[in-house]
């Protein structure tokens, strides 16, 4: 037990020096990472916190460290062949219990409903509000150049977000546009044959949704006219069908979020 204070005083003195050593001569600003790296590792320190709450509705509620006054070991032991039901419903048997495990759900809830509806709109009114702010600059002919001129242009750009067939890769447009396109063909071969139960479905009804499937094709083959045009294929390849469009920007992909990062 002696011989154990001089070897914690110079670990002591030795872990000083180092860490001193380390903070001065190690850890210092690089000039090749930027505040990304900061930013990515403050997002990971909710699924620590996540870890923590998890693992409190076992550690607060082992009844070997808080022991209620009718505890016995075989309250917290598990038997043999015990089902898990069992098993978790003899651990959370009182309030105590419960209440670590309603907490964790109670902030999960919370967690889930602020990432699915509450920073969503955040975001949406932002950008809209960054577009706006861009647009103003625009109007004023403020002279800009360089990488400001890009960030204006991006922010001004069209966005698309509220539409999914814009952000699909070329591949999974063209199964969607074959899909679309036979879906129609069908559809409307039955309704020019008539061969459908008029009791179920009436005449007008199914013009209606024939028109839909119809205008469900056009939207696709806008989608594609709007990426052939940013490769500028599309005065070359006007005439073309749609399914060599789709052959051309398929060898072209890479060129499409090149020239717009919100296609």
């Amino acid at each position: 037990m002696p011989l154990m204070y001089p070897l914690g005083i110079i670990f002591f003195i030795l872990n000083f020096y180092v860490e001193k050593l380390l903070f001065c001569r190690f850890y210092r600003k690089t000039f090749e990472f930027d505040e990304s790296l900061p930013f990515h590792a403050v997002k990971l320190m909710k699924w620590a916190v996540f870890i923590h709450m998890l693992m409190n509705c076992f550690m607060f509620t082992d009844k070997r460290l808080m022991v209620p006054k009718d505890y016995t070991t075989e309250m917290h032991y598990r038997p043999l062949l015990e089902a898990p039901d069992r098993f978790f419903a003899r651990r959370y048997d009182d309030l105590h219990s419960r209440s670590v495990v309603y907490v964790f759900l109670g902030v999960v809830v919370l967690y889930l409903f602020y990432r699915t509806c509450i920073q969503p709109c955040c975001n949406l009114c932002k950008k809209c509000g960054e577009r706006k702010r861009a647009l103003n600059f625009q109007d004023k002919k403020i002279e800009s150049s360089g990488r400001d001129k890009d960030a204006v242009a991006e922010m001004i750009a069209e966005d698309f977000s509220d539409d999914i067939v814009k952000e699909l890769n070329i591949k999974f447009l063209r199964t969607l546009y074959i899909r679309c396109h036979k879906e129609y063909e069908l559809f409307r071969t039955m309704v020019n044959a008539i061969s459908y139960d008029q009791e179920k479905l009436s005449d007008a009804d199914a013009n209606t949704f024939k028109k839909r499937l119809k205008q469900r094709v056009r939207h696709v083959e806008d989608t594609i006219d709007v990426h052939l045009n940013l490769i500028g294929g599309l005065e070359t390849f006007m005439d073309r069908t749609y399914m060599y469009k789709l052959a051309v920007l398929e060898e072209n992909e890479e060129k499409i979020p090149m020239k717009d990062k919100k296609s």
